[in-house]
């Protein structure tokens, strides 16, 4: 049974941070929303540029086209605008002025004149961010289109059909379905949720413990004939409240903006039910308390306020980690890993939003993995406010 100096505290603890629009602001306002919006700015953007430089005229600047009659006749029929280059290509890629720059060997006709290979050079900077490759492999397209159409015409006019030089076919059997294309667009989920999570509970945690430590508070609250226990216990579990309200209201941002990101035009499914919802707050219920109780434990080391916001500010990075793994190496889930927390995490919600089948064993040993650990994380918590020591902040 509650006793009733938990529901005290808990309530205390709850009323008050309510009542500090500025932390609920930069806190639980912030960590829900700052992530999905964030995310589908960038996505929409990237989507749009990528959009606009595949289908908007191809503007190509090319050195000595007077070299390349035929292949000039090919570029324009593709609806190619052909531009005249005042520096050289070297200085045009480096000063950004174009993505792409075509150089015609002066060789070229003589060299196709004698059914030779005849040699163009393709100038681009591999390492260009954003939409500037698109040009590049639309320029290679070209060029390969036009080689493999002479090419055809050459063996043809030798009695030889184009079919000898195929020597292996391949027959392609992409296994990838749309909804499994779409969460390459997903991949960050997982983070923003965790994320979320450990902001939501982060003021919370410091200003109940060096907070109260700096303010001097904590030693008349001790005075009081309660449990220190109980006391802890209610703070611990109005900092996990928060984790979860702020998990609850990512979540919610995630499924309102869904909708407007540019999955049709891409090719791509994206899809976030009620009931996937539900199974990700499930896997994602016992890591507020992990969360709630590492921060509060980070906290009761430090001697003031700024000095734990400083330290735990590095725990949100901590679900960095296993995010940018997983968008980065295939991983094949094991026994361990579902029983790691974070990484459990990780794993389950990235396979839900690709539709494959997610394990209810995966499930269970994810989430009574997390809820041992924070358990471990949350009896320690509470007890290190049995040393006098923790009382003062000097």
């Amino acid at each position: 049974m509650i006793s009733r100096a938990f529901r005290t505290v808990f309530k205390k603890e709850v009323m008050e941070n309510i009542r500090d629009k500025r932390t609920m602001m930069s806190s639980v306002v912030m960590g829900s929303f700052l992530g999905p919006l964030m995310a589908l700015g960038i996505i929409y953007m990237t989507a749009q540029m990528g959009k606009d430089k595949a289908e908007k005229q191809l503007e190509l600047p090319v050195v000595n086209m007077e070299y390349a009659q035929n292949l000039k006749k090919h570029l324009l029929s593709q609806d190619v605008n052909i531009m005249t280059l005042n520096k050289s290509p070297e200085a045009a890629i480096k000063d950004k002025d174009h993505d792409v720059v075509l150089a015609i060997d002066e060789n070229f006709a003589e060299d196709m004149l004698n059914a030779k290979p005849a040699k163009v050079m393709l100038y681009y900077d591999a390492s260009a961010k954003g939409a500037a490759n698109v040009s590049v492999r639309r320029v290679r397209a070209l060029i390969n289109a036009y080689s493999a159409q002479i090419g055809a015409m050459r063996l043809q006019l030798r009695g030889v059909s184009p079919n000898l030089m195929q020597v292996v076919m391949i027959e392609d059997h992409d296994q990838a379905t749309d909804q499994s294309k779409g969460a390459q667009l997903m991949l960050f989920l997982p983070y923003f949720l965790i994320m979320g999570l450990f902001m939501g509970s982060m003021y919370l945690a410091i200003d109940t413990t060096a907070g109260e430590k700096e303010r001097k508070s904590l030693e008349p609250l001790f005075l009081n004939p309660v449990s220190r226990v109980e006391v802890l216990s209610g703070k611990l579990a109005a900092t996990i409240g928060f984790g979860l309200l702020t998990l609850v209201l990512t979540l919610i941002a995630f499924k309102l903006t869904l909708p407007f990101y540019p999955s049709q035009s891409l090719g791509l499914t994206l899809s976030l039910g009620l009931a996937d919802m539900g199974l990700m707050l499930l896997v994602l219920l016992p890591l507020s308390l992990l969360a709630g109780s590492i921060q509060t434990i980070i906290a009761a080391f430090s001697k003031s306020f700024k000095e734990a916001q400083t330290y735990v500010n590095l725990v949100i990075f901590i679900p960095l980690i296993p995010s940018m793994l997983l968008m980065f190496m295939p991983v094949k889930e094991k026994l361990w890993m579902m029983a790691t927390p974070i990484l459990s995490q990780n794993i389950i919600i990235n396979e839900m939003i690709r539709g494959e089948a997610v394990s209810w064993s995966n499930i269970g040993i994810s989430v009574a993995g997390t809820f041992l650990v924070g358990m471990v994380l949350a009896w320690i918590a509470v007890r290190l406010y049995n040393k006098e020591s923790m009382l003062f902040s000097d």
